[in-house]
């Protein structure tokens, strides 16, 4: 028995290693159009494009590993199932609860290998994502400004600088023209400055120092002239490489025991705090659906070839597949309407499918066949109805 089981899971992990990799490409398809135009439109260099690639990695993963082992285990016994190898270990005795086993310990393993990205190392990755993007806003907006000329980078705001230093970020010899405000446009001067970087509020700003305000208000026709000691404007980095807002620390770029500090702190002042408490539900219960997902996919692998239906238990299992994540959406909308039963909400995906997966697998051990054959003389039925009604026009 441990020569099968062994055998089993080398069947199973081979294919999940080809699908993980597959996924983790498909889901990188998304960005590669943003990452493309950063490299030739704005500029941005191959390394940071790289270190942001790698920093999402982590968050495409919890969602890659529970496919892939799905996968895995569709196509590892389906293969074995065609060859007619299933049949000859039931035939020395080796029930489906006894293949089950094996396919368990890999299911364990990969949930544990997902609960430890989804936890720990996808938030990281979001850091890193926003500290990269941060940093490429920065230098964006260093290079965007020269010295002895009129900036225009920055929507409703004309810059010029006398000097610059790239490397303290100091100015001298400031004017500004901001008409940001509307109806209140701004003509600012000032002798110095400095650049500044926050990376906690992910603003950059630009701090003078010994200049004047001239303010116009056009609804009272008045005139107003404010001297300073010092000044902040905020930069609207976010125009730079057309994002529609500036970069923020959301709730999955916090850490676990942030995330719980957030939400005791918004619960102590009466306010609503499901956004994190979804977010670290979500943590904690999405790689659990690698269980689900092998007891469910057992059970749809196992169809005998006589049936004809194989290539329907691959259908099927796409269709649970996009049932389950639709159910995790119905979940976060449940958990909004009543967030004191969240928990209860975020784990029922999981019991419903560990629950179906095991009814399912039962008919199996029990030689009770799926109704897939009903399905094929029902898909057929309608085909030559189709073909009739066409063939039947003039």
């Amino acid at each position: 028995m441990p020569i099968i089981n062994s055998y089993l899971q080398r069947e199973i992990l081979l294919p999940f290693f080809y699908a993980l990799v597959v996924l983790v490409f498909i889901f990188l398809l998304g960005q590669l159009f943003k990452i493309v135009n950063m490299v030739v439109s704005e500029g941005v260099r191959i390394w940071d494009v790289m270190r942001l690639v790698f920093a999402l990695v982590p968050q495409i993963l919890t969602m890659a590993l529970p496919i892939s082992f799905f996968f895995a285990v569709l196509v590892g016994l389906g293969r074995m199932v065609g060859d007619g190898e299933v049949v000859a270990l039931k035939a020395a005795g080796v029930s489906p609860y006894a293949i089950s086993k094996p396919v368990l310990h890999l299911a364990v393993a990969c949930s544990i290998a997902a609960l430890l990205v989804s936890a720990w190392l996808a938030p990281w990755g979001m850091r890193q994502v926003r500290q990269v993007t941060f940093e490429i806003l920065q230098e964006k907006v260093t290079l965007a400004l020269r010295s002895r000329a009129l900036n225009l980078a920055f929507p409703g705001m004309a810059i010029y600088m006398g000097k610059i230093d790239r490397e303290s970020g100091r100015v001298a010899e400031v004017f500004i023209e901001d008409r940001r405000h509307g109806e209140h446009p701004q003509t600012i001067t000032a002798l110095e400055g400095v650049i500044i970087s926050d990376l906690n509020s992910s603003t950059l700003l630009l701090q003078l120092e010994e200049g004047t305000i001239h303010e116009y208000d056009s609804r009272a026709e008045g005139y107003r002239v404010t001297d300073f000691s010092q000044y902040r404007i905020n930069f609207d980095i976010s125009t730079l490489l057309g994002e529609e807002g500036h970069v923020k620390l959301r709730n999955k770029a916090l850490s676990n025991a942030a995330l719980l500090r957030k939400i005791a702190l918004k619960k102590g002042r009466g306010e609503n705090s499901i956004g994190a408490q979804s977010t670290f539900y979500e943590r904690f219960t999405q790689p659990f659906s690698c269980l689900a997902f092998a007891l469910l996919g057992l059970a749809l692998a196992l169809v005998p070839v006589r049936s004809g239906a194989r290539f329907q238990g691959f259908v099927f299992g796409l269709f649970f597949l996009l049932v389950y994540y639709l159910s995790g959406m119905v979940s976060e909308y449940l958990a909004e309407w009543q967030p004191s039963l969240a928990i209860f909400f975020f784990c029922l995906p999981n019991l419903i499918f560990l629950l179906l997966g095991a009814f399912l697998l039962s008919m199996k051990q029990r030689e009770v066949e799926f109704p897939f054959g009903s399905w094929s003389r029902i898909l057929t039925v309608v085909k030559i109805r189709c073909s009739f009604l066409f063939s039947s026009q003039p």
